[in-house]
Parts: structure tokens; C-alpha cells; sequence
């Protein structure tokens, strides 16, 4: 190890919560390589249990927004259940009554300002570890809008193929200029795929296509309760699994298993209704490749948080400490980050 990461290791351990995570993002980019990212992540995750988070957790999916502003905004639908102010006092309350220690927010408006309305929002809290935009792939001022959000380090990627384009994932031109751009940045792609939504051929036309982009399905990958698992969805699972050794799973927001969209309707919260689908999920993609996240507040719109949590870990508790590490804290470090790709420490 070279003198500069080896002072970085303990520069890391020593400091306290998720400020060692932001840290780590504004390094220079040859010690954010693999296997200093993963040493780095240890000892963040090592000084969490030395500070008596037995089971810590990273939640990577959480929405902010705030209707009451001038003009509104785009989502949540108004008047909706979901259509109130969400901000980070909430939700941090929230975070520390069951044992989540930092959090990532993913932007769920099209409106490009509101990338930056969110990243005003998130400020310069430290518990707030990263962000993912929201930017129409193939735009005419992609790169510009990429160029001006990346300056700040919490800044990891996008979130795409959800409001638009309207012809989804085509792979034209444009597309692949700005997957390209995205992936030589090392930065990450979050895509929902569900029913109509980037059906599973696109997204393997996608993680095919461009094979050094970190890709991650948001939400279970549509799987839908209750068991037997249908299985045509587990087929495509297990074959963009085996096909995209950069695609990943985000294990979020339960509920939709069982919930007809963003209304209120409560959902089983006993594992058995889960399990099964669970199991193909962690089957198919292995347990680096699983990454939690609550969905807040949608979810709260079928069940708690709580509920949510203790489901996982009820599920991954019989595969041992360091699975379950992996996927409610470790993996979500070393997926959300800007990558360097083939770099070396």
C-alpha cells in the first residue's frame, strides 16, 4: 500500500459516522479503486460497531420534495396521500430510531432544477452521503447538466429512464454518447424495471451494450406476491444476473410486492409472503451484489420502516454476519461512489 493510502486508512478509521464516507469521495481518484474503497469501507463499518451499532445500516433510496414551494412540483401528484413537504429533519428522526447511520437520496422530479433544489436541500449534512440525479439520457444538455452537478463529490450518478425519453431505453446515438460518458466517469445508472417499465430485454440490451457502467434495478426488479414466484420473472432475472456482472439488485421498498401504486393500502409484513422472491433475488445476483434501501416515504404508505428492516434482516440473518453486512451497509458504499474504471491502487 502506498504511503498517501495508508495515511488515508487511518485518517478514515479515526474519524466518526458518515463524515469517513464523505471523506473518502473527495480522495484522489487512484486510491478510490477497488481495493482502497473496500479497506476503507471496513473500518467505516468497523468504527460503527465500535460505537455500538451492532447491526448499522446505509438506506440508499429516499426521496425529498416539498409541494408548499413556489410552482409546486411534478411529484408526488397533488392531491395525493403522498403530498406533503419531505425533508431531512423527518427523516433523519426517523433514521435514528432504527439504526440507519447515513442515507442516499435518489431524485424522483424530471425538472433538471430540481437536481439542484436537492442538492440545496441536502446542504453540507454529513449523514446525507451521496445523491443520484434525475437526467434524461440522451438530451441535448446532458453532458452540460453532468459537468455542473458533478462538482460536488456527493454527486454519483443519475437515476434514468423514468420520466423520459418517451422511446425508453433504444440505445440511439444520443443515448449511448451520455451511457458512455456516464460510465467513463465511473458513475452509476439507478432504472426501475417493471411491467412496461424498461422491460427486462432493454435492460439487458442496456448492461450489455455498455458493460463498464455500474447499473442498479431499483425495487425487487417488479417481483409481485403473493408466492408461487411467476416464472417467467424469475427466468429473466436469473438470465440479466448471469448476462450483466455490472448490473446490480436494489433490495427496496417490499411492499410494492403487494401495494397497487403510490396509495395507501396496508401489506403483509410476516417473511413468508417475501421469502421466495427474496430467494431468487439473492440467488441470482449473490450477496455483492444486493444493495437495501427503504423507499422512503412511499413505503410508509403500505408499512413502516420498521417493518421493512426487520423483514430483511429476519431474511438475512441465517446467512451470517457478513452477508447481511454486505447488503444493508458494505455493498451500498462501494456501488455508490465514483468509480475508477480498470484503476489501480
Amino acid at each position: 500500500m502506498s504511503i498517501r493510502g495508508s495515511a488515508m486508512r487511518r485518517l478514515i478509521s479515526g474519524c466518526m459516522g458518515a463524515a469517513a464516507w464523505f471523506m473518502m469521495q473527495s480522495v484522489p481518484t487512484a486510491y478510490a479503486a477497488d481495493d482502497g474503497a473496500s479497506r476503507a469501507v471496513d473500518d467505516y463499518l468497523a468504527s460503527e460497531k465500535s460505537r455500538g451499532h451492532r447491526h448499522p445500516i446505509i438506506d440508499t433510496h429516499i426521496h425529498f420534495y416539498k409541494p408548499s414551494r413556489p410552482g409546486g412540483v411534478p411529484w408526488p401528484d397533488c392531491p395525493s396521500a403522498l403530498c406533503r413537504d419531505v425533508l431531512p429533519p423527518e427523516y433523519k428522526a426517523l433514521a435514528a430510531a432504527n439504526g440507519i447511520v447515513a442515507a442516499g437520496a435518489i431524485e424522483a422530479s424530471p425538472l433538471v432544477a430540481d437536481n439542484q433544489w436537492l442538492q440545496n436541500v441536502l446542504g453540507r449534512d454529513r449523514f446525507f452521503i451521496f445523491f443520484a440525479g434525475q437526467l434524461e439520457i440522451g438530451s441535448s444538455d446532458f453532458i452540460s447538466n453532468l459537468n455542473r452537478l458533478s462538482a460536488d463529490p456527493r454527486f454519483v450518478g443519475i437515476r434514468g429512464y423514468l420520466w423520459g425519453p418517451a422511446e425508453g431505453i433504444t440505445l440511439s446515438a444520443p443515448q449511448l454518447r451520455d451511457l458512455r460518458e456516464l460510465a467513463r466517469r465511473g458513475m452509476t445508472l439507478d432504472i426501475i424495471s417493471r411491467a412496461d417499465k424498461n422491460p427486462k430485454d432493454q435492460v439487458e440490451a442496456l448492461c450489455t451494450t455498455v458493460p463498464n457502467l455500474k447499473i442498479i434495478i431499483d425495487h425487487l426488479g417488479g417481483a409481485k406476491g403473493p408466492p408461487p414466484v411467476d416464472r417467467d420473472w424469475e427466468f429473466s432475472i436469473r438470465r440479466l444476473a448471469d448476462l450483466c456482472p455490472n448490473l446490480y439488485m436494489k433490495f427496496s421498498s417490499f411492499y410494492d410486492m403487494y401495494a397497487p401504486g403510490d396509495v395507501p393500502f396496508l401489506t403483509p409484513t410476516d417473511l413468508p409472503h417475501y421469502k421466495a422472491h427474496f430467494d431468487v433475488l439473492k440467488t441470482a445476483f449473490g450477496p455483492d451484489r444486493l444493495i437495501w434501501g427503504s423507499n422512503w416515504p412511499v413505503a410508509e404508505l403500505h408499512g413502516t420502516i420498521a417493518d421493512e428492516i426487520r423483514l430483511a434482516e429476519e431474511y438475512l440473518a441465517p446467512f451470517g454476519e457478513a452477508i447481511r453486512d454486505k447488503v444493508m451497509f458494505r455493498n451500498a458504499l462501494l456501488f455508490y461512489r465514483r468509480h475508477v474504471p480498470d484503476g489501480n491502487d
